[in-house]
């Protein structure tokens, strides 16, 4: 029996992005023919569509970056016919509501189990529990139950991240229950905040990224009526704003020790790291004083931790922990993995590293889980990315030609021994 080619672990958006390369390559049926597998965890399809960006907000980029990783003359190029894909690019150079950038990725998922793949190829109900290295060099994934779901030669990790809220909490010294993660207000379950406004209380989001300046603008477009001056507070460690070139920046003028870094690939400073969007916006609004009902406060100070004694509700907005999934040799040994901040750290090919060093072969990732690290020590994170440069690289590294790796009795670097 022929082993896969390539079993991807999630079937989110961040996974389509390998086929997405492919299509862009000219080599996805050829992909496909040798073997290329979905697994998720969604229960069923329902479920698995509203998964992709559920979110009741704008994007903080334009529509363009979700529609350009898309080969128009390629297979999955009828997705940008389709009515999603036809509003996107009216919209090309403006912000768009992430629920039409869903039915978009929805779009692109359906050409490709229509088209393109074979009909066991996605498989959901499918919670991977672990990665098993076999003798012959191919992987195995696991349920929990120890089933064996599917076998290939090439793992591709898009498992995306989660938000640690019951962390938060202990550093905090705040009961959990009173920790929300930014995720569940952005998907628009509001009712507890609500509740909390109506009842004259306070909310405190903790941390100034995209997310939080993201609730921030939700909470004032759907119960802004009934906030008071200083109702929320926003926590952070730094602000930091992105600029379309240094010299915009320097017209502009920087926030106070902010530090202003320039990709090399595009000429934009803090292309990464800096708000963007209306988050910016929303962000201005509240530095210029224009948003009276929001406030600012540095992390650690005393007005923070008197806002947070306060607060009846904090809003988790302080970055994502890799949904990880663990791995082992055949002989059941667990490979470690080098972490970062929380998430698990890949190389610049997107390979997966272990703790000793090297990368462990055959394993690459992608996703808010998997950030490639830049020059800069900031992690790169976007749509554009995962459905572009980051799977152009591992689409490169999947050879469909069969292969199979050999044994070697020593030692392999990323084993540690």
């Amino acid at each position: 029996m022929t082993v896969p080619h390539c079993q991807v672990v999630g079937f989110g958006a961040a996974a389509l992005g390998i086929p997405l390369a492919a299509d862009r390559a000219g080599h996805l049926s050829r992909l496909a023919g040798a073997g290329l597998r979905f697994l998720d965890a969604a229960p069923d399809r329902e479920r698995l569509l509203r998964s992709r960006f559920p979110y009741a907000i704008h994007s903080n980029s334009r529509a363009g970056d979700f529609t350009d990783g898309v080969c128009p003359t390629g297979v999955l190029g009828r997705a940008l016919r389709m009515p999603a894909g036809r509003e996107l690019a009216l919209a090309v150079e403006q912000a768009v509501p992430l629920r039409l950038v869903g039915r978009f990725l929805n779009d692109i998922a359906d050409v490709l189990e229509q088209d393109v793949l074979s009909p066991a190829a996605v498989r959901l109900g499918a919670r991977v529990a672990e990665l098993r290295r076999n003798d012959d060099g191919t992987w195995t994934s696991l349920g929990a139950d120890g089933t064996e779901l599917t076998t290939s030669a090439h793992v591709v990790l898009a498992t995306g991240g989660w938000e640690d809220t019951d962390r938060t909490a202990r550093d905090l010294g705040v009961p959990p229950e009173r920790v929300v993660a930014s995720a569940e207000l952005l998907s628009g379950a509001l009712d507890r905040a609500s509740a909390v406004l109506r009842g004259g209380g306070r909310i405190v989001v903790v941390g100034a990224s995209h997310s939080g300046f993201a609730t921030v603008e939700l909470l004032l477009e759907r119960l802004g009526h009934r906030l008071t001056a200083g109702a929320i507070t926003v926590v952070h460690r730094s602000l930091s704003l992105s600029y379309d070139s240094m010299q915009r920046a320097r017209a502009e003028g920087p926030l106070t020790g902010q530090t202003l870094t320039v990709c090399p690939d595009t000429g934009k400073v803090n292309r990464f790291s800096g708000l963007r969007g209306r988050s910016r916006q929303m962000c201005e609004r509240v530095i210029g004083g224009v948003e009276p009902r929001v406030r600012l406060c540095a992390a650690g100070s005393a007005e923070a931790r008197r806002a947070t004694a306060d607060s009846a509700l904090l809003v988790h907005a302080s970055g994502y922990r890799t949904a990880d999934v663990p791995l082992r040799t055949a002989s059941g040994e667990w490979i470690p993995l080098r972490t970062r901040r929380g998430t698990t750290a890949v190389d610049d090919g997107c390979r997966v590293l272990s703790r000793h060093g090297g990368p462990v072969p055959g394993v690459y990732a992608l996703g808010l889980g998997y950030p490639r690290i830049g020059d800069d020590g900031v992690g790169r994170v976007g749509i554009n990315l995962f459905h572009g440069t980051d799977a152009d690289r591992i689409v490169r590294a999947l050879d469909p030609a069969p292969t199979s790796a050999p044994n070697d009795e020593r030692a392999p670097s990323w084993q540690g021994r």
